[in-house]
């Protein structure tokens, strides 16, 4: 029953989240986003402990506990996801300290389940770390996305849905004021581009009407410098 419960829960999850729950073209809402926000590092907290004790079937005065559990979650990810901001994306020490130690706990758990019970529940613990880990990366990767694609409109004031390709060779058009092969594209060559580019389009030297061109270079400059890594 747990595990039909869980089969259930996940695919729920990764199958509605993104077809229903993501906002394509939401406007910033301070509120909700603050609490977005702060339920992303609530969620490292939380995440990991519910999803190990709805292993169990708990009781609580002849009431089984999973599906509360499941919903707080469920509900933990889908705010997160529909009410993302930048903020999120700021690396945040303690978040990044909490995932490791998250993490040692779980194999620690998955040693001591090994030693008292027996190697299939350790695995099943070991299981349950690593999605918790999916969890933590599903959402930053749409969070990014989400990100990526407002700051695209906000350049190029275009509408409507793009892929990643498509976002990357318009940042290489508007740098490199060509189409070329990503693969073919370094960071050095990214680097020379720019300074050729910001000569040309610096306010200082440029009268053309393109007023926001040295403000979009450099944009796309940054944007390839990350998407090169």
């Amino acid at each position: 029953m747990i595990k039909k419960t869980l089969a259930i829960f996940f695919a729920v999850i990764f199958l509605m989240l993104k077809k229903i729950f993501v906002k394509e073209n939401r406007t910033p809402h301070k509120t909700m986003d603050n609490l977005s926000n702060n339920l992303h590092s609530i969620f490292l907290y939380i995440s990991f402990p519910i999803i190990y004790t709805s292993w169990f079937d708990i009781q609580l005065y002849n009431i089984n506990i999973n599906f509360p559990l499941f919903l707080i979650l469920f509900l933990n990810i889908v705010m997160i996801i529909r009410y993302f901001n930048p903020q999120m994306l700021v690396t945040k020490n303690s978040q990044v300290n909490i995932l490791k130690y998250i993490n040692k706990f779980g194999l620690i758990l998955f040693i001591t389940n090994w030693i008292v019970f027996s190697f299939g529940f350790a695995i099943s613990v070991l299981l349950i770390l690593i999605l918790n880990n999916i969890f933590y990366t599903f959402i930053i990767s749409q969070i990014k996305k989400q990100k990526e694609q407002a700051e695209f409109k906000k350049q190029f004031g275009e509408e409507g849905r793009y892929s990643k390709e498509e976002i990357v060779s318009k940042h290489i058009l508007n740098l490199f004021e060509s189409n070329r092969d990503v693969t073919s594209i370094t960071k050095t060559d990214v680097k020379k581009q720019y300074r050729n580019m910001a000569k040309k389009y610096h306010p200082d030297v440029y009268k053309g009407s393109e007023k926001d061109k040295f403000t979009s270079i450099n944009q796309s400059y940054n944007f390839l410098l990350d998407f090169l890594k």
